[in-house]
């Protein structure tokens, strides 16, 4: 049954009628298949700092904030207004280097502690791509390890063992075979591949032990952000950097989504681990389209010198360039301003939606660091767990039935996070404490409805964590 039918009838008309439009010329409705998920067929207005208006005319304190890049909020006006000027000054695109290639690059290279060279990118798909290439190239070898349940990207060379179907008994134990996430990949691909489990040692220490003269890197979210939000145990990023050097392979940190967000620095400089090379988008941008990969002047020097192809017409365009240096600048000018709203405001709603649960009756495990976290609700016979290590273990405890409940009941209350069960809550600077508080007061209030649910309809879980629409 979709969202709207179980919000009422009426609640989506318009969403639903304009979305019936939208599906007679674009294929299944939207153009990026995350936008969409349990039949909620929400159909955008406009955005006004932390908040946006569905066309129906439904108000919504906005914790998805377009996937990330929103660390600002709707509308930015500095942003904005630094866009526009640069477009009325330059135009919109350069066949040539130009002044804001190197204003960018300085303040990246200044705030980003393991980035000495970098090359602008235009998704975070194609920034990890190229980096993939250069580790390749740089080592001479053609393996790279991705761990299970991260994201890095719809490109055939990575859309792997993102969400696999674990509970399919041939996939139950852990292999470090591959497994494509999309029709259409060619197993070929999956020959330049490796799995590993996150946070998991050994698993990562047998690769290597068999693979180690054939593995270029290994290729990490530093902060699991595609399986909900899993946190590195204690010396495992610390680990990863050892394990790579005494093997001569590269690290590559995929910060998408925690570069420009946990810190200026990412989490580089937040957890205090330097990888060889890492990928950004999201947050660089502030909502305009723009993605970069870079780091050490050793590495990067192939790139450098042409050695390895990367290019793009609309790389380092004047709109996205624009959109960073005001975004960059911002953060270096009002760091401690803007993080103490990130962070703290951060922590509150986390720890407010941990004892909204518990208090209604709701085992759950909220975890997150700074302005990104999930929720987690566990199933009737979960197990019992402190925390959340691996896609593994957000499988066996997590209620998909739960979390669709919780997630229904918060949006009739005015509050917006991702229907899919291993998304995640982005914060802005643009929140407040009166969404603080009203976020809150709604968690408590949808966590009782949920509760009392269950009560009078036990939870029944599917089976399978696949994303909707992708065959695995």
């Amino acid at each position: 049954m979709s969202t709207d039918r179980l919000l009422g009838d009426a609640y989506f008309a318009q969403s639903r009628q304009l979305f019936e439009r939208i599906s007679r010329t674009i294929a299944g409705g939207e153009s990026s298949y995350a936008r969409l998920k349990k039949g909620l067929e929400l159909c955008f207005d406009h955005g006004e700092g932390s908040h946006f208006w569905d066309i129906d005319g439904h108000e919504y304190i906005d914790y998805s904030l377009g996937y990330g890049p929103l660390i600002f909020g709707h509308k930015p006006k500095r942003v904005i207004q630094a866009v526009i000027e640069a477009i009325e000054r330059y135009g919109t695109i350069s066949t040539f280097p130009y002044e804001l290639d190197a204003e960018v690059g300085e303040l990246f290279t200044e705030l980003v502690p393991g980035v000495d060279l970098l090359r602008f990118a235009n998704s975070g798909t194609e920034a990890t791509m190229a980096a993939a290439r250069l580790a390749r190239a740089y080592t001479g070898r053609p393996k790279i390890v991705q761990m299970e349940g991260a994201y890095h990207g719809w490109a055939d060379t990575h859309l792997w063992s993102s969400h696999p179907d674990v509970w399919r008994p041939q996939l139950r134990p852990y292999s470090p075979r591959p497994i494509p996430g999309s029709r259409g990949i060619p197993e070929v691909y999956g020959e330049a591949l490796l799995i590993a489990q996150y946070n998991d040692r050994e698993s990562l220490e047998r690769l290597f032990a068999e693979h180690g003269n054939e593995i270029a890197a290994v290729l990490v979210e530093p902060v699991q952000c595609n399986s909900g939000v899993i946190l590195p145990e204690p010396g495992y990023l610390e680990f990863l950097r050892e394990i790579t050097r005494s093997y001569g392979a590269l690290l590559i940190f995929d910060e998408v989504i925690t570069g420009f967000r946990l810190a200026p620095g990412g989490a580089q400089e937040r957890l205090g681990v330097i990888p060889d090379i890492a990928t950004y988008a999201k947050a660089l941008g502030a909502g305009f389209p723009i993605a970069a990969f870079g780091g050490s002047r050793e590495v990067m020097q192939l790139e450098a010198t042409n050695q390895v192809m990367h290019g793009g017409t609309y790389t380092a365009n004047v709109v996205a360039l624009a959109a960073a240096r005001a975004v960059l600048t911002e953060m270096k000018t009002r760091r401690d301003e803007l993080w103490a709203v990130l962070n703290g405001f951060g922590e509150r709603v986390r720890e407010g939606l941990r004892e909204a649960c518990e208090a209604a009756g709701l085992r759950c495990i909220v975890q997150g660091i700074g302005p990104v976290w999930h929720i987690f609700f566990a199933k009737p016979d979960a197990p019992a767990l402190d925390r959340i290590r691996n896609y593994r273990e957000a499988h066996a405890y997590t209620s998909i039935d739960i979390y669709d409940r919780f997630n229904r009941a918060m949006l009739r209350r005015g509050v917006y996070f991702h229907p899919y069960h291993l998304e995640r809550w982005f914060i802005s600077t643009a929140h407040s404490e009166s969404d603080v508080q009203a976020t809150l007061q709604a968690a408590h209030e949808a966590a009782l409805e949920v509760a009392q649910s269950l009560r009078e309809q036990p939870a029944a879980d599917p089976a399978s964590l696949a994303m909707p629409g992708i065959a695995q």
